[in-house]
């Protein structure tokens, strides 16, 4: 099967069969087989892997002993740790192993590496849509959460964990359980000022942080149809940010501009033969999605944030919203966010002094994003007291910042032209913020620490983050002289582009095979029976994966549990000096106790326990710190995944048998629960209530037995080979 090739979809349906939804074409066309009281063996045609979440999924190859099923679906980069100078050794030691690690690790299972500094390089989720590694009826995944950017041409793409990067290593394949289906139509007509970015903010404030968990949305409606490629990939990249496992849009005539000509779309009678067969992905007209909403575009303004997670959104005009109406709990948790951003209930964020502002990202690092940017700055002039990163997504993008003449107008403006780089998306690369300053961004999370221990975000468009960057204050973009940029229609399109690899790159552009051993320890699957323990109340509502680990800790290569346990929650649980933060639960006695067999072993979380990013390394900083089961009345997707590959259990309770157990353990520190597996129970021994939970017959046996996806996975080897031959004609 051509490592390019997408899978036909299914011919006409029956009479009485109701209609298809996009998302169910493509996955019924990948469909190897369903297992058994579990999930879905899924085939994957394009794995993208980075520096920071392969390294382990590699190891586990070593300590089977097995290659790569299919190297040539699979495409690898370094984008996190990789500055925005490139002419500049990586400083951190640790870092600099990762990038080198992956290197080493693709030359080794011959995969398709675009090195630090060469002209393939990038951002993964940019590099690949331009490139035309991802193609409408493909299935995408790749160890990062905003992976659902590539569902815009028309895909389903998703966010995976290390374990299942290593299940797609070896197999091709991925074990995953199919999400319901959403539809969210934008009717209208938006507003000038008013972006792609203005509407994936509107969203999800809308819809919350958790609004689409357990979902595939497909974005539709009249404003979806009128974006460009590059708004759309800036649409369905922010999906994860409500709870989505995917977002995609069906491919039309847009799409296909996009792709024709590029590196790897298919070409001449392949290309005609491609978009006929692309053209049929869409949702049939009698399709039932399992929810549809409807938002309309008239009521959306350009948006910021003003909390700490991306739906914490309002209208750059409005007021952060007051407590009113507030439980004490979810009160006690706004106030939270607006201490940490320094903010207060009912207080206007226009005018408010920025200190640092970002254009970049696998949200806004495309031409598009640089074209917006340049069109409010130009003729005007960088305010003095504004810090200013500026990071196209690609060498490709960046070239055609030069070749639009682009550069002239930011450096003319006061600007300066970075390379590319996650930047300061996340603070795994020089371009941090300072603890205490602001900084207005176009990346897409906003979370505690996020772009620098005790850096503050806001999420805004290109445009609102340009006309920030002149006043110096945050600034509606309505409000400012927006130029036209007068681009030659030769050098309109990214694919034009001929970008050459970085001069004097302090990287080395090829490395040699790494040695043929795993590095770092090996995970010890501890099989589970019951659990009876006392337990640890962290009731923080979307306790997100970059509180459970900071993202400085993603950088090392290692799996030892011990190192990742001591990172759980630390930015919670210290200051800026490494104090312990007393009035955080962990640092209470007798909840500071290290966990052991009967002691802590329990977690009782808030609700949508495990929001944002798909790093496994929370999950391991769980299981490192000791903790075998976290209770919740609901996780996000991607880290309930991820708990179950590492042998820690999420079990899921009703709202009110989760307040149940809180009021317990805030009676009695040392309240025990009891979470029995075989019999799939949670009980409160203070109360004698008892809750069933649900686990598929699959992972429960996995669990039981101490088996993993990997096992089951090659066990299969002869099923997933009929299968490509099955497809491939």
């Amino acid at each position: 099967m051509s490592n390019n090739q997408t899978l036909p979809i299914k011919g006409e349906k029956s009479e009485g069969q109701r209609g298809s939804t996009l998302f169910d074409k493509i996955w019924d066309a990948h469909v190897v087989q369903k297992v058994e009281d579990g999930p879905t063996q899924l085939y994957i045609d394009r794995l993208y892997a980075h520096e920071v979440t392969s390294p382990q999924a590699f190891d586990a190859l070593r300590d089977k002993g097995i290659k790569a099923f299919r190297p040539d679906h699979v495409v690898a980069m370094p984008d996190h740790n990789t500055p925005s100078d490139q002419q500049t050794a990586i400083g951190d030691p640790i870092g600099c192993k990762q990038v080198e690690t992956l290197a080493k690790n693709c030359s080794e299972f011959g995969i398709k590496h675009f090195s630090m500094g060469t002209k393939d390089n990038g951002i993964i989720h940019v590099v690949g849509p331009e490139k035309a590694l991802s193609l409408p009826g493909m299935t995408i995944v790749c160890g990062d959460s905003h992976t659902s950017t590539h569902g815009a041409v028309g895909a389903i793409a998703m966010g995976i964990g290390t374990s299942e990067v290593a299940q797609v290593l070896a197999s091709q394949c991925i074990l995953q359980s199919k999400p319901k289906t959403m539809r969210i139509n934008v009717e209208g007509k938006l507003q000038p000022g008013v972006t792609a970015k203005d509407v994936a903010l509107y969203i999800m404030a809308q819809m919350t942080t958790s609004g689409a968990t357990g979902y595939a949305v497909e974005y539709a409606g009249s404003v979806v149809r009128e974006m460009s490629m590059e708004g759309r990939l800036t649409l369905s990249n922010l999906s994860i940010e409500m709870g989505s496992r995917a977002g995609l849009i069906a491919p039309d005539e847009t799409t296909f501009a996009y792709l024709i000509g590029r590196e790897y779309a298919p070409k001449g009678a392949e290309w005609d033969a491609a978009v006929a067969k692309w053209s049929q992905l869409k949702s049939d007209a009698d399709a039932v999605f399992d929810k549809e909403v409807t938002y309309r575009a008239e009521d959306i303004k350009p948006r910021i944030t003003y909390g700490t997670n991306p739906g914490a959104g309002i209208a750059i005009d409005e007021c952060i919203p007051t407590t009113d109406g507030m439980s004490e709990s979810e009160k006690k948790q706004f106030l939270a966010q607006l201490d940490y951003m320094q903010f207060k209930p009912g207080e206007k964020l226009e005018g408010h002094k920025v200190d640092y502002v970002f254009l970049g990202a696998c949200t806004n690092g495309r031409i598009e994003d640089f074209r917006a940017f340049a069109s409010v700055v130009k003729g005007k002039k960088k305010h003095p007291d504004v810090v200013a990163w500026l990071v196209p997504g690609s060498w490709l993008v960046r070239q055609q910042i030069i070749d639009e003449g682009i550069d002239k107008i930011l450096a003319d403006a006061g600007f300066e032209l970075r390379l590319p780089s996650c930047s300061s998306c996340l603070a795994m690369n020089p371009d941090k913020v300072p603890a205490g300053k602001l900084s207005i961004s176009t990346s897409n999370r906003n979370f505690v620490g996020r772009q620098g221990p005790g850096a503050r975000t806001i999420l805004a468009s290109p445009l609102t983050v340009a006309a920030s960057a002149i006043t110096g204050v945050v600034t509606n973009p309505q409000n400012v002289t927006i130029s036209e940029l007068p681009v030659p229609a030769e050098v309109r399109k990214v694919v034009d582009a001929t970008p050459s690899n970085c001069p004097n790159c302090a990287f080395p552009q090829k490395m040699e095979a790494a040695a043929a051993k795993a590095d770092g320890a090996k995970s010890a699957h501890r099989a589970f029976n019951v659990v009876k323990s006392t337990c640890l109340p962290i009731n923080i509502d979307n306790n997100n994966t970059d509180n459970i680990i900071p993202a400085r800790y993603l950088a090392f290569t290692t799996r030892d549990p011990k190192f990742y346990g001591d990172a759980f929650m630390h930015d919670i649980r210290f200051d800026a000096n490494n104090q312990p933060i007393a009035s955080f639960i962990m640092n209470q006695a007798p909840f500071n106790e290290v966990p052991s067999e009967g002691k802590r072993e329990i977690i009782i979380g808030g609700k949508n326990w495990g929001s944002g990013s798909s790093r496994e390394h929370a999950a391991w900083a769980i299981a490192g710190y000791g903790i075998r089961v976290v209770i919740s009345s609901s996780f996000a997707d991607i880290h309930r995944n991820n708990l179950l590959n590492c042998f820690v259990l999420p079990v899921i309770v009703s709202e009110e048998f989760r307040q149940e157990l809180l009021a317990t353990v805030a009676n009695d520190a040392n309240a025990v629960v009891t979470v029995d597996v075989p019999n799939q129970t949670v009980t409160n021994e203070a109360t004698g209530h008892s809750e069933k939970f649900e686990i598929n017959g699959y992972k429960k046996y996995c669990l039981l037995n101490g088996y993993d996806d990997i096992d089951y996975l090659l066990s299969k080897k002869d099923a997933i080979e009929q299968f490509e031959k099955s497809k491939c004609c």
